[in-house]
């Protein structure tokens, strides 16, 4: 989603989902944060506005680390695996 509105968080939906940057398949627990596999990946607020600028939904957890730490290397990748 590149309509450069951000998500609401509250519009999110826990259960299987499919990650919009690589194709895999995971769960999320957005109402269970605490167990939600996206919680120990640590974003710069840059990167997450570009993330929510990008996609419409949660990234599996491979690909928000590889995002993290590539954002470290300073080299994004946002559309890989894209439609």
């Amino acid at each position: 989603m590149s309509d450069m509105t951000h998500p609401d968080p509250a519009d999110l939906k826990a259960g299987p989902k499919t990650c919009a940057r690589c194709g895999a398949s995971f769960v999320c627990k957005v109402n269970d944060l605490p167990h939600c596999q996206c919680v120990g990946v640590s974003l710069s607020p840059d990167l997450l506005g570009k993330l929510q600028d990008t996609y419409s939904d949660c990234l599996c957890s491979r690909c928000l680390k590889e995002l993290a730490g590539k954002e470290r290397d300073g080299d994004v990748v946002l559309t890989e695996g894209a439609s």
